[in-house]
């Protein structure tokens, strides 16, 4: 039998079992294909695989996967020599998938030592990103959760369910947008302009970008007084991070990124000008990354971002300039971009390379697992997708 090789590390299992295991679909590292938010056939996909000794198989009736997502935020407060916990979930996500049933009428249990059932899930278009914010405080979850209904055993104290719980991740894409929401700061030439000594024009030509869509800020700043100095211009992307629940709100913010100029880096034209331009660039996004996409359509977890300009003036009864704007940072999904969630020949691979497990299937009727999904749901007829409603 060959060894599963794209298989999640034991890390991302909230509930493990040596014998009941997810794996990727084809050559992927991820559970997602295609580009949420973008395509409508964006999905989640893979294969649940049992492995049980062939002198101890599970006897199973029927297994089930289930998709979940929550919104979360949960923190906890002193007061005093006491402490108080805040927290709130809503549940964004839950559809079941039918994978699997007994071929006996009276529904009894079938002994299952090898088996390999591949599975697809369509992902609502509206579905969020994964996300953990304010030290893990807020976040957006997804899971995997595979339930075996079995015969159980009070001496061996096994129940009658078996379980695994996953968590995966989830990516959320924005097509090129058609408007980039320019936006323009103008004070080159009025009064308190010249009053002040410095006037500027400042032209912020994007206020959506991403990972791969830099912000670009077009600087022109005018002298009106001769001796008037700058000691530096400060350019950032601060983040700020909103948790609610019914009792307390909590806000905290950060710098994602900052860029600055020198005060001795800035030259003069012959009209006493100032004209040059910045490129903010972020780091490409991931589970991992200091920063979070935007976030503003969740009742619980909230992310926004805002370009900050600040021009720091020399002058003892000279105020310092500060200007900033609202942004929206996302993924966006350039033409050319080349992304394995889109990876055709790869979810192919996926679904041509089973057969290694399924002729290795150990299990105890005639049924055909085919190593094709639409084969395999045409034949047994028992896949069916449809929201679940979670008990509390």
């Amino acid at each position: 039998m060959t060894e599963l090789i794209n298989v999640p590390p034991k890390t991302e299992y909230k509930k493990s079992s040596e014998k009941v295991f997810f794996s990727y679909p084809g050559n992927q590292e991820h559970f997602q294909i295609n580009y949420l938010g973008v395509n409508p056939n964006a999905m989640i996909a893979g294969t649940l695989h049992l492995r049980f000794p062939s002198s101890e198989p599970i006897l199973a009736s029927k297994i089930d996967i289930i998709f979940r997502g929550s919104e979360k935020v949960r923190w906890t407060e002193r007061r005093g020599e006491s402490s108080v916990t805040y927290k709130a979930k809503e549940v964004i996500v839950n559809q079941l998938l039918q994978l699997w049933t007994t071929s006996k009428p009276d529904g009894g249990y079938e002994e299952i030592r090898n088996l390999d059932i591949p599975f697809e899930i369509n992902l609502p278009i509206n579905l969020p990103p994964s996300i953990k914010i304010d030290g893990g405080k807020g976040k957006i979850r997804y899971k995997l959760i595979a339930n075996i209904n079995r015969k159980g055993n009070l001496w061996k104290f096994k129940g009658s369910e078996k379980t695994v719980v996953l968590s995966i991740n989830l990516n959320k894409y924005i097509s090129p947008p058609i408007s980039l929401h320019s936006f323009n700061w103008n004070q080159l030439n009025d009064y308190e302009a010249i009053d002040r000594g410095l006037g500027y024009n400042i032209t912020l030509e994007n206020s959506i970008g991403g990972p791969n869509m830099p912000f670009i800020i077009n600087l022109l700043l005018k002298f009106h007084k001769q001796d008037f100095k700058i000691t530096k211009i400060t350019f950032g992307i601060k983040e700020y991070n909103k948790l609610t629940t019914k009792r307390k709100t909590r806000k905290s913010s950060f710098y994602i990124i900052e860029k600055q100029i020198k005060g001795d880096e800035i030259l003069l034209n012959s009209n006493s000008e100032v004209n040059t331009q910045i490129k903010i660039e972020l780091p490409e996004w991931n589970k991992n990354q200091n920063y979070c996409l935007t976030i503003n359509d969740r009742r619980h977890v909230e992310v926004n971002h805002k370009i900050k300009i600040k021009i720091h003036c020399g002058g003892i009864f000279t105020s310092n300039i500060k200007l900033d704007k609202e942004i929206e940072i996302k993924n966006i999904l350039l033409e050319n971009r080349n992304h394995n969630h889109n990876d055709n020949n790869n979810n192919n691979d996926y679904y041509n390379n089973n057969n290694d497990y399924n002729n290795n299937n150990d299990y105890n009727n005639n049924n055909d697992y085919s190593n094709d999904y639409q084969n395999y749901n045409n034949d047994h007829n028992h896949n069916y997708n449809t929201n679940y409603n979670e008990k509390n």
